[in-house]
């Protein structure tokens, strides 16, 4: 007898159905003696390369199938039936299943565009379909007992399953094209997986001549996954166990052969009639073996044709005279040399791109590059790609590998497993248009975009787990409002070291309930939970690139691969990173600001990247808004490390990552940089390589030149070797090399002792100096626009909104800056912050429509294209925004300008409200005629609305920073904290601005509306919570350790207005935090105070 194989599999990447990801099933196959195993995920491929991988890796045949809804010519489901893939055809079986996917993914398109979206119900295909893709005989369909021939075999009407039978029959012709699935999960008789169900589907196959083959459809991999599973069904069916038809038991698990062979033996209560199917299915199982380089291009790299890119000869020739033409425009002033230098690397990096054979791909993302520029968007490479001299000389990148002494082995080398990926930031706003002319460009059958798989996180888990328990949303909500940055399978060791969680903790030790919400969460950690379309990745192929990938729509309408990143390198697919980057499109608005309002023409690439203002702005650590360096901890940085001249952005860009932090890398490079230690070099053979960075390995380059220097291996091996470190399994080999080599080359024991300390510890926590300068680039041009155009860039930020923080730290900034803030206006504003010049000529940046809360683009478009208005009447019949927009603008003040107030006549907002009123009362909006485009009164049947109406209140600065607030989130007129101001004052509270003239340890209390809470790794293992607090002169930084935690830890997660008391914390010259010891929340405080205050004037009006 034949070891068994599972053809009917579906592993976690079935979106809320399957349980086990596909490596851990290729184990428990091995270890169950499996010669071969089938994945068959529902609607798509989308764990098909995982699969592939893990099965090579162990041995094992890889046999790949899908799991689909087919759906009769009128449209009705016939069921969910499996097609699996033939093998060994020369691709024919795997291009014709990505095919079918493809096609089944279309319907859903289609079925978006009838309605408001397409759902996962709609994924399937038509029979006919796909008896007509199936005609050559390279895949086999497998019907079951979920058909419609099933249903009727459980209802016992054999006569109609044999017709229903015959449709499937008289489609599917091509000898083994067709086969029955036989299927028990020991359910009841006469129900769906019922042995009874499956005896019966075993005499029709045998009745009508048709294979039958035997599955276990999989959804676990083990008995103890069904309450996972289950928790999945109630995730996709939205609705809380009980609520819907469940799985009836736990018996859809992964069984061995004998469990198997036991199950066929009740199913046809004949063992020779077992064994039979047990025969045909490992013979279909043969025909679905694949042969992976084969069959789906496994490992071999694709790239577009040169047809494609309009070459006629050699790729490699024209990449050559490209590359070398560039130096003519990229250093037109260097000595003889340089130009040596130059030539020099770049002989060397175009050797290494023949022999790898990847002259296209340069080319292809060299003319995407261009494109780019074409389009007048801004663009900048990053990554390792920024260490190719190629790269630059093409124009993909815009740092000089040359100046910044980076290395291109670091990016691409002939001893390099994975395969070449070059990134592109570009405009976040226009990040969709080019990949439209990506698509354009090189055709729809070479270009798909990359998906990416979202998985269950912490909150995500348990809101899932707590709609299958049936907890209400409300319950659901306030504990994931306490679960904070911690993934779901740490969820029960947190409810023991998270303070703000120990309330939880306790009902968690009373109700059953609750203890089984924390133990199904933990089961969902790092599941799949849905495919969305990749923020970034473009794949490029060839001409066959359909053939080897199944699309599906994305959220841009463009289709997009079911391939995730790490597939990538297997399917020799080159994917191409087009990330949009909000901080490009900020940029790009300002230089166009600055060209309107000033009429400059501003080539920022062009800047000089030395300029002794900018550096000294970065220096006051007023860094809001500046690329990479506004956040708290980077702007303590910023404070101690002082930076003087681009590089230092660099290694600061660098520096501030979890893993230097975690191997106290920051301390030792400041006190080499500011003198308080000696640089050590550990050896004199490594100072030319250490001494950018006073003596402390911080970036990989630094890695690669070290194991090169010690041993001899060059560039190539050595860059192999430092991503090796990071392998435990062949960490020791790297171990066991560098030591022989270095001793070979008489480097002392103590010195290769301390040297590998640091290359073995450096696994963790380097960063890429080619990616660290490529970063530098945005974040000096940033800096540079806030130094010298501030109004251009703070209008900039405001529309793209590219930082970490909520807008209303960007008006505080605005504040600080001196730039003004024009309020909305619906004769001025648009759906951009624009500059323009107030009443008094002075610069300003006039707020965008979309601010609004609720107005929608049809609104917007109708008041830009309607303006200018001539009154509040007017804006109402030719705008015709809703009744809440027209509220809504004119309690912000949106309407003042226009019925007067603005330009002193004696009305108030007040009398603007009642009219809005008036006009909001009429039941039906006047129509205009094109003699009379104003509104027709005469219609009305009240008095003339051309005079407000007047003599109402004017609101009070209270009352409008609070409908700012709620309409706007923004409070304009006056920074939220001031109408606390009395009760501040009285406290001592003192100004964010104030706390840098303090001495360190000055005990302060500080205020503000808490704008940024961030958790990052330590080094000592313990939760740091790092809290951020505007008051709108500044931002106060304060670190809560344990101690501090333990107090308020209810008030650092969920209070938006907080007062927080502490020591002040000198980190350098211009660099102060807090160590806080305690915080409360504003309002309550403000509450006590009032009745405090009210008590105080009581008890003197007593003795008055």
């Amino acid at each position: 007898m034949n070891d068994f194989t599972h053809l009917h599999v579906a592993s976690a990447f079935s979106g809320h159905y399957g349980v086990t990801r596909p490596e851990q099933m290729a184990e428990a196959a091995v270890a169950s003696g499996f010669s071969a195993l089938a994945i068959t995920d529902r609607d798509g491929l989308y764990g098909a390369v995982k699969h592939i991988g893990a099965c090579l890796q162990l041995g094992l045949a890889p046999i790949i199938g899908v799991d689909l809804n087919i759906f009769d010519d009128d449209g009705s489901s016939l069921g969910r039936c499996v097609i699996l893939a033939h093998g060994n055809n020369k691709g024919a079986g795997w291009a014709t299943l990505c095919k079918i996917v493809s096609v089944a993914h279309e319907r859903r398109k289609s079925a978006s565009s009838n309605s408001s979206s397409g759902s996962k119900k709609d994924i399937g295909i038509g029979r006919r379909m796909l008896s007509e893709l199936m005609a050559n005989g390279n895949c086999t369909l497998l019907i079951g007992p979920d058909s419609d021939v099933g249903r009727q075999v459980v209802a016992g009407n054999r006569t109609m399953a044999t017709a229903l039978l015959e449709n499937w029959h008289g489609l599917f012709k091509y000898p083994g094209s067709f086969g029955i699935e036989i299927v028990s999960h020991l359910t009841q008789p006469g129900t769906v997986f019922s042995s009874l169900q499956a005896r019966r589907m075993v005499e029709l196959a045998d009745a009508n001549n048709i294979p039958a083959v035997l599955t276990n459809a999989v959804r676990y991999l083990e008995p103890d996954d069904a309450l996972t599973a289950d928790v999945l069904d109630a995730a996709r069916n939205l609705e809380a166990l009980g609520l819907f038809e469940s799985q009836p038991n736990a018996q859809a698990w992964m069984k061995p052969t004998q469990k198997m062979l036991a199950l066929a033996i009740e199913i046809t209560e004949d063992r020779g009639r077992a064994l039979e199917l047990f025969e045909i299915t490992a013979k279909l199982a043969e025909r679905c073996r694949l042969d992976p380089p084969n069959d789906c291009g496994w490992g071999k790299p694709k790239t577009p044709e040169q047809s494609a890119l309009g070459i006629d000869g050699n790729p490699f020739e024209v990449l050559w005279q490209k590359a070398h033409a560039g130096i003519e425009h990229y250093y037109p002033n260097a000595n003889d040399k340089l130009l040596q230098q130059v030539q020099h690397r770049l002989g060397q990096e175009l050797i290494t791109i023949n022999k790898l054979g990847f002259a296209t791909y340069f080319l292809t993302v060299a003319d995407v590059a261009q494109m780019i520029r074409d389009m007048k968007i801004r663009s900048q490479a990053r990554g390792s790609g920024a260490g190719s001299l190629v790269n630059y000389l093409l124009g993909i990148s815009g740092v000089d590998q040359i100046d910044h002494d980076l290395l291109f082995e670091r990016f691409l080398s002939t001893e390099r497993s994975s395969l070449p990926d070059i990134d592109i930031d570009v405009e976040s706003a226009r990040r969709h248009d080019i990949y439209r002319a990506i698509f354009k460009r090189y055709g729809s059958q070479r270009v798909t975009l990359l998906s990416m798989q979202s998985k269950y996180q912490g909150r995500g888990a348990m809101r899932d787990s707590g709609m299958a328990l049936g907890l209400d949303d409300e319950q659901i909500d306030q504990i994931a409002k306490n679960m904070w940055r911690f993934s779901a399978r740490n969820f029960r060791g947190a409810l023991d070291s998270k303070p703000e969680l120990a309330e939880f903790a306790a009902a968690v030790e009373e109700d059953r309930r609750m203890n089984l919400l924390v133990d199904i969460t933990e089961r969902l950690d790092r599941l799949p939970r849905y495919i969305s379309m990749h923020p970034c990745g473009v794949i490029l192929g060839d001409s066959s690139l359909l053939n080897l990938t199944p699309v599906e729509p994305s959220g841009a309408g463009l289709p997009m691969s079911q391939f995730d990143k790490d597939d990538m390198d297997p399917m020799g697919m080159l994917k191409l990173d087009v990330l949009g980057v909000r901080m490009q499109s900020t940029m790009a608005y300002a230089v166009s600001e600055i060209e309107r309002t000033t009429g400059r023409s501003l080539d920022l690439d062009a800047v000089p990247r030395d300029d002794a203002e900018t550096f000294k702005a970065i220096r006051t650590t007023n860094t809001l808004g500046i690329f990479q360096i506004e956040s708290p901890g980077q702007r303590e940085l910023t404070g101690k490390h002082q930076p003087t001249q681009f590089n230092d952005l660099t290694i600061q860009i660098s520096l501030f990552r979890p893993g230097p932090m975690k191997g106290n890398m920051i301390a030792p490079y400041l006190d080499g940089r500011h003198g308080f230690a000696k640089p050590d070099f550990i050896h004199k053979d490594l100072e030319p390589i250490l001494r950018e960075t006073w003596g402390v390995v911080i970036f990989h380059e630094h890695v690669i030149r070290i194991l090169n220097v010690m041993t001899g291996c060059g560039l190539a091996k050595a860059d192999e070797m430092r991503r090796s470190l990071e392998n435990p399994r062949a960490n020791h080999l790297v171990q066991q090399f560098f030591r022989k080599e270095a001793a070979a080359r008489k480097y002392s024991q103590a010195v290769i002792d301390r040297v590998w300390s640091i290359l073995e510890g450096f696994s963790s926590f380097g960063f890429c100096k080619a990616h660290g300068a490529a970063f530098a680039l945005p974040t000096y041009q940033s800096a540079w626009l806030k130094t010298h155009y501030p109004t251009q860039f703070m209008a900039g930020l405001f529309t793209h909104d590219p930082g970490m923080y909520p807008r209303r730290l960007l008006l505080s900034e605005a504040r600080r800056l001196g730039v003004k803030l024009l309020p909305i206006d619906i004769n001025c504003s648009t759906n951009e912050y624009r500059v323009e010049k107030d009443a008094n000529a002075d610069l300003g940046v006039r707020m965008s429509l979309t601010e609004v809360q609720g107005i929608s683009e049809a609104e917007i478009e109708r008041i830009i294209a309607e303006q200018p208005f001539t009154d509040v009447s007017d804006f109402y019949l030719r705008a015709k925004p809703s009744r809440r927009t027209m509220e809504r603008l004119a309690l912000i003040g949106a309407l003042d300008a226009v019925a007067g107030i603005s330009a002193g006549e004696v009305f108030t907002r007040g009398d603007v409200m009642a009219r809005v009123r008036q006009l909001n009362a009429i039941k039906k909006r006047p129509a205009t005629r094109e003699d009379q485009p104003t509104l027709d009164f005469s219609m009305l049947n009240f008095g003339n609305l051309e005079q407000l109406p007047s003599g109402h209140a004017e609101m009070s600065i209270t009352e409008r920073v609070q409908y700012e607030l709620d309409i706007l989130h923004l409070d304009v007129s006056q920074h939220v904290l001031e109408q606390y101001r009395p009760m501040l004052d009285e406290m001592g509270v003192i100004n964010s601005n104030e706390l840098v003239g303090l001495r360190n340890k000055s005990d302060v209390l500080v205020a503000g509306v808490r704008v940024a809470t961030q958790t990052p790794p330590m080094r000592s293992g313990k939760r740091v919570v790092f809290i951020t607090l505007d008051d709108g002169t500044g931002c106060s930084d304060a670190t809560f350790f344990d101690e501090a935690q333990s107090r308020c830890s209810h008030i650092l997660f969920n209070t938006k207005l907080v007062i927080i008391s502490g020591k002040t914390r000198r980190t350098g010259v211009r660099g102060v935090s807090i160590m806080a010891e305690n915080a409360w929340d504003l309002k309550e405080l403000w509450n006590q105070w009032l009745i405090a205050v009210e008590d105080r004037k009581q008890t003197q009006d007593l003795y008055v």
